[in-house]
């Protein structure tokens, strides 16, 4: 039984429905999500969906009353939550009831303590297991499963491409401001939405930029853009492991970033960055040098962050539980 207690589709919860398809491939799976979901429609029809009717507030007792019904009925071999809410939750059902439980922890934070509690933990990067204090916690990387982008050509002129929810945390004003006098012809396409969109099309507005910097809104062909850029930024504050760093090894020539968890576990220091400005000119008077080593990146870690080699480490994971 797998279960996510938030209703917004972006990183996380994309990772979570996949993995759950991915696992429906084989066992029998039963995705447990809360009112008002938007992503309950994207799982496939091997996995059982169930859409808890209780209002999704931590403090709701007719909640946890649901969820309790919902483990005694289905009567699953492992409960997983997935990310601090949905562990907070189970965590106070499974003190009273007796079911194997494993939590998912997708952010490097020392504040969501929860996850010290529980009695088994994954972290989805060294730095998150580093921020973990519990015996018990194990490394998975998140995965995707990869689509098909052959032949897509690029865009005429340099294009950059940053992907992420409209969110303070993921420095697009910041991004906005390093690249608002660029020294060379460029666009740069901002992909996702959020509560930061109006003061993204202020700052745009404000340095008249609205000819090369571009908010996409939410895309379902974030690939082919990828595959159409010349380089992909991550500006992030913080992340546990960038689900788009992945899906960058897949799609992009070139992906550079801030000093994040997973990022620094992954990329040499060359392809991170302290100032972007200085960073991305870099890259640009040196661009075939960085793409030919982004490259030989690429094959060394797409076989590692492929879905399919993730689903089977949770397995592994879970059968070592299960048979204890």
């Amino acid at each position: 039984m797998q279960f996510m207690a938030s209703a917004k589709f972006v990183g996380a919860e994309r990772s979570f429905v996949e993995l759950c398809n991915e696992l429906g491939k084989s066992d029998e799976v039963v995705a447990i999500v809360v009112k008002g979901c938007e992503y309950k429609e994207k799982f496939l029809p091997s996995v059982k969906v169930i859409e808890l009717a209780s209002n999704p507030s931590r403090n709701n007792p007719f909640l946890y009353l649901e969820i309790a019904k919902i483990i005694k009925k289905e009567r699953p071999d492992i409960v997983h939550t997935h990310s601090a809410k949905a562990t907070q939750i189970v965590y106070k059902l499974w003190k009273f009831m007796q079911f194997l439980f494993v939590a998912t922890k997708r952010n490097s934070s020392l504040k969501t303590t929860i996850f010290n509690k529980v009695p088994l933990v994954v972290g989805v990067s060294k730095d998150v297991l580093k921020s973990i204090d519990n015996p018990n916690k194990v490394l998975v990387y998140n995965g995707i499963e990869p689509k098909q982008v052959e032949n897509i050509e690029k865009e005429p002129i340099f294009t950059m491409v940053a992907i992420g929810i409209l969110q303070p945390r993921k420095g697009f004003i910041e991004l906005i401001e390093a690249v608002k006098d660029l020294p060379f012809e460029y666009r740069l396409w901002i992909v996702g939405e959020g509560e930061q969109r109006k003061e993204l099309e202020s700052l745009i507005k404000k340095y008249s930029l609205e000819e090369k910097v571009h908010l996409l809104g939410q895309r379902e062909d974030t690939p082919i853009l990828q595959a159409r850029s010349h380089l992909q930024i991550i500006n992030s504050k913080r992340e546990g492991f960038s689900r788009v760093l992945i899906e960058g090894f897949f799609y992009s020539d070139v992906v550079i970033s801030t000093k994040v968890a997973g990022s620094v576990e992954v990329l040499p220091k060359k392809f991170l960055f302290e100032d972007a400005k200085s960073k991305i000119i870099e890259v640009y008077n040196s661009y075939e040098r960085y793409k030919q080593e982004f490259f030989a990146l690429k094959e060394k870690y797409q076989n590692i962050f492929t879905l399919s080699n993730v689903a089977k480490k949770y397995k592994k994971l879970y059968k070592s539980i299960v048979d204890v």
